[in-house]
């Protein structure tokens, strides 16, 4: 077989291989589609606006606490969104006022939802003032 021949025969081979690439490269694309479609799907996007309340994760994540062991608290505080940055990146203020050392990322915060419990207190405070007011004395 002379050198000529055998590059003929390569480039034909070659094209073949083109028209079998063509379907697995699109194939590839569509598995890759439904797969980033699938992920979306279950990735919900966390964004706070300005006055929101929100935990923050306690850091060093999984941390222990020797006293509490394994229910060592993760989150702490209670904190209020103060300005939202560019980048998921949020400036919080706990309830005294006092501002955090530096800004966070929304993968260590959570939005806050008062419980069953304080929701009634809320009510029953608005219904029944002098109640709460003999209380605080």
């Amino acid at each position: 077989m002379t050198s000529q021949v055998y590059q003929e025969a390569m480039s034909i081979m070659n094209l073949d291989m083109e028209a079998k690439r063509a379907p697995a490269l699109s194939s590839l694309i569509k598995q890759k589609t439904l797969t980033v479609e699938s992920y979306n799907r279950r990735v919900r996007k966390k964004s706070f606006k300005v006055n929101d309340l929100v935990w923050k994760v306690r850091l060093p994540m999984g941390h222990r606490d020797h006293f509490y062991g394994k229910w060592t608290p993760q989150w702490e505080g209670l904190f209020r969104v103060i300005k939202v940055y560019s980048g998921n990146s949020y400036g919080l203020q706990d309830m005294n006022g006092n501002m955090t050392r530096a800004n966070i990322n929304d993968k260590f915060i959570k939005a806050y939802h008062p419980t069953i419990w304080e929701k009634y207190a809320q009510n029953i405070q608005k219904s029944f003032p002098e109640f709460w007011e003999y209380r605080q004395k």
